[in-house]
């Protein structure tokens, strides 16, 4: 241990100035060692921690004097955050004052402020009789920054491959592992870099088979030898998961500081979400280019949005190439038709980065016009602005051509082309707002031709078309654009006169009258034959005669009844006198005309039930007509005019198909399978081939013969009685059962009666009504169901309303019953329910 005795000073030493304490003592080997000593050395006290000697290195290097350093303390060159570890570090080494002691790195502060990083050792010594220590600071400054630089740096690397999207790893000659980043330690399973130092492929959980890994270790090798990198290597790898991932492998000569070749460093780059990512666009691109609809990308640039992408179909469907489209607005499809309402919405949604559907007027190269219905999207990035908008363009103009198509159909008559009575109506409705606003007339005419149907049946529906034709477009060429001629069906047509010139008592200027009959009486000659048309036109004016299009229509329809009833080839105008009875059959039967093509016909059903067992044991069909203008009309009112007519013949038809199919229908949907029953008329039964008729009924539906029904009036039977004897067989023959409606109220010979092959009798509601009060009327009604029994018919009474009848009824053995007591008649849906009920 060095010690240093010190003497009073005298008075022969030099003074303070200069070197200090070397001119108050004398100067030994010593002295000169500490104060010529290149790095800073000091003695401080162990109590005070006072300066008591500083060299004059100490001195150069923290910028204090001499004289400074001595009214100073060790604590009060260090900076504030150091006081504490140095107090402990003191507290610490208290009773080690006699031995050697390296404190480690301190900070220590220059007069100037700025920080220095000292390496501190010491001694322990007795300076001028008190306990002290020689210290050494040795400035490792730099070193410490270097060390920290070199720590950040590696850091830095650390974390520069750790953060890289890559697997990387290195190895050394022998092909060990030497280093790793974080992503391949974790794909290794192993989750720490350190854990692969000095492991081998074979230590990997890489499912390679032994040839997969000699591949392996000859391709590391050669590229260790020859120095030549492997770059771009698909490899498909099963990682932990067991999941196989596709991977692009590269392999570098890893070089030492000479330049040798130290090993190998290989990166490995998981390209399977890429690859699966490259697989759909591949497949998505496939899908636009195969699309059969158009599909455009564009770019907004400037006030335009350019194309950027059109596909194949775009150049189908436009005729452009599509080098003729990129970079150009698409607002070319449109060419001057830019006045379209689809333009005004897509403005607005673009406006507001919406999608949008919309409808366009577009056209081709070659300037045809093609329909569009275009939608259109935003294409968002990843800060949720739009960059892009994709459009697709589906061609819809055979679709608009049908549906105008239909519109016109829907409005017009298909055969002469003229309004039908729709669009007539439609028409009539405005004329009539227009006439009322402004105080005018108008008038409704409608035209029949005077025995079309004789011409029809004569020359042939051809002959009959091409006449209607013929007339059409006579009276539209007779009239003014202004007014309308429509056709209602048939021979039928209407006419719609507004604003007649000078007429303001309600009739027609002889000019109008004489154009109209001149266009359909004039001779026409069609194919071979040479023909002359007269007409009957009924008329009336608005406001005298209605002031709604319903009931100008009707009045000019019973106008027309009065022409065609007066002799035909005239006009008659609505009057308030004219009979009633003629307005209903004029109305009735000019609507029973279309009434079936309408389909304005249902069929109603009202159950029979068995007096027995309560159960439901058929259904009577029964036909009612929904007239759109009278609405529900009941069968009293149409079926003579229908009879007159001769329409019964179509109309039971009808009902005969639609009381077959529905019976069917129940059937098919599980419900109890009983019979119905239709009525037939005289003419219908008459006509020939009628049993054929039922036949192809039943038929068309699938119905099993036991289940209809056909039920025959006594009038009709009691005419011409062998052939009506001869088809009732034929029909029984089929299976279909027969039945005597309103027995007994006409004039049936039994003789006869006996000889028909009958399943059942009905008793009129007439007899029903009155037996329970009249003795007379209970003992017909109790000989019927003897007489009915003994011919092997069942009995079915009609108009049964009370249970005091049904208990009579019963009483007498009557088989069945049908009135309003079991149910009114019901439309299908209800009857259905009638027959759910029973199952």
């Amino acid at each position: 241990m060095m010690r240093f005795q010190h003497r009073a000073p005298t008075r022969s030493t030099l003074p303070m100035q200069g070197r200090g304490w070397r001119s108050r003592r004398p100067l030994t080997r010593f002295d000169d060692l500490f104060q010529d000593h290149p790095q800073p050395m000091w003695i401080y006290d162990l109590v005070s921690l006072r300066f008591l000697r500083v060299n004059a290195a100490a001195c150069r290097h923290y910028g204090y004097s001499e004289a400074e350093f001595l009214r100073m303390t060790i604590r009060d060159i260090r900076p504030p955050s150091e006081h504490a570890r140095l107090a402990a570090d003191l507290a610490a080494t208290a009773h080690l004052h006699a031995l050697p002691q390296s404190s480690g790195v301190w900070t220590h502060m220059k007069r100037d402020g700025r920080p220095i990083s000292v390496r501190i050792s010491s001694h322990a010594l007795i300076y001028e009789g008190r306990r002290a220590r020689l210290v050494f600071a040795f400035d490792v400054t730099q070193q410490v920054a270097a060390e920290r630089a070199l720590y950040k740096s590696e850091q830095l690397y650390r974390r520069l491959i750790d953060t890289m999207p890559l697997q990387v790893f290195w190895k050394d000659l022998e092909l060990r592992y030497v280093g790793c980043n974080l992503l391949f330690a974790r794909a290794s399973g192993l989750g720490d870099p350190a854990g692969v130092i000095g492991k081998r492929d074979r230590d990997f959980p890489w499912q390679l088979s032994p040839a997969e890994r000699q591949a392996e270790e000859i391709e590391d090798r050669g590229v260790i030898e020859t120095g030549r990198p492997v770059r771009g290597r698909e490899q498909t790898l099963t990682g932990p998961d067991g999941r196989p991932r596709r991977h692009l492998v590269n392999k570098l000569p890893l070089h030492g500081q000479n330049g040798e070749i130290a090993g190998l460093l290989c990166t490995i780059e998981d390209i399977t979400a890429s690859r699966e990512a490259g697989e759909k666009l591949r497949l998505q691109s496939r899908a636009l280019d195969a699309s059969v609809n158009a599909i455009l990308i564009t770019r907004r640039a400037g006030n335009d949005d350019v194309i950027e992408y059109a596909n194949p179909a775009f150049a189908r469907i436009s005729g452009y190439e599509l080098a003729e489209v990129i970079g150009r607005d698409c607002r070319f499809l449109q060419g001057s038709d830019r006045e379209q309402e689809g333009i005004y919405a897509l403005r607005d949604a673009l406006g507001a980065f919406r999608e949008v559907t919309v409808v366009l007027r577009n056209y081709r190269k070659d300037g045809t016009l093609f329909w569009n219905q275009l939608h259109v999207a935003p294409v968002l990035d990843q800060h949720g602005a739009t960059t892009h908008w994709v459009g697709v363009i589906n061609d819809i103009t055979a679709a608009m051509r049908y549906q105008q198509e239909l519109e016109h159909q829907s409005t017009h008559d298909a055969l002469t082309g003229l309004p039908n009575r729709n669009l007539f109506q439609d028409r009539l409705e405005q004329a009539i707002a227009y006439a009322a606003r402004y105080g005018h007339q108008l008038w409704v005419v409608v035209l029949d031709l005077d025995n079309f149907k004789l011409i029809n049946d004569t020359l042939g529906h051809a002959v009959g078309d091409s006449l209607l034709q013929t007339v059409a477009g006579r009276l539209r060429s007779a009239l003014r654009d202004s007014d309308t001629v429509a056709r209602l069906g048939g021979d039928e047509f209407i006419l719609l006169l507004p604003d007649q010139p000078g007429q303001t008592d309600g009739t027609l200027s002889p000019r109008t009258v004489q154009a109209v009959l001149d266009a359909v009486s004039a001779p026409m000659r069609l194919g071979a034959h040479d023909l002359a048309l007269t007409c009957s036109m009924g008329v009336s004016v608005y406001p005298r005669d209605g002031d709604t299009a319903p009931s100008l229509f009707k009045h000019a329809d019973i106008a027309l009844y009065r022409a065609k009833d007066g002799g035909r080839n005239q006009l008659q105008f609505y009057t308030s006198e004219m009979n009633a009875r003629v307005t209903e059959r004029t109305l009735i039967e000019g609507h029973l005309r279309n009434a079936l093509t309408r389909h304005e016909f249902l069929l109603y059903f009202q159950p029979r039930v068995d007096c027995a067992t309560g159960r439901v044991a058929g259904l009577e069909a029964l036909l009612r007509w929904r007239q759109p203008e009278l609405g529900l009309v009941p069968p009293d009112r149409f079926i003579g005019v229908a009879e007159e007519t001769g329409r019964i013949l179509e109309i039971g038809g009808w009902v005969l198909y639609e009381a077959c199919r529905q019976a069917r229908v129940w059937q098919v949907a599980g419900l109890p399978k009983v019979p119905v029953a239709v009525n037939v008329s005289v003419r219908q039964f008459r006509q020939a081939g009628f049993v054929q008729e039922v036949l192809g009924a039943l038929e068309a539906a699938g119905l099993a013969p036991e289940y209809l029904e056909l039920e025959l009036t006594e009038s009709l039977m009691m005419q011409n009685i062998e052939s009506v004897i001869v088809a009732m067989r034929q029909l029984k023959e089929l299976g279909v059962r027969l039945s005597i409606d309103d027995f007994g109220t006409g004039y049936s010979s039994l003789s006869y009666l006996r000889r028909f092959p009958l399943d059942y009798l009905k008793i009129d509601r007439s007899f029903v009504r009155d037996m329970l009060n009249d003795a007379p009327g209970s003992a017909i009604v109790r000989s019927m169901i003897t007489l009915g029994h003994s011919l092997g018919c069942r009995i079915i009474a009609e108009g049964v309303e009370t249970r005091d009848q049904l208990g009579y009824l019963t009483q007498e053995g009557c088989d069945e019953i049908q009135g309003y007591l079991c149910s009114r008649p019901v439309p299908v849906e209800l009857a259905a329910e009638l027959l759910h009920a029973e199952a």
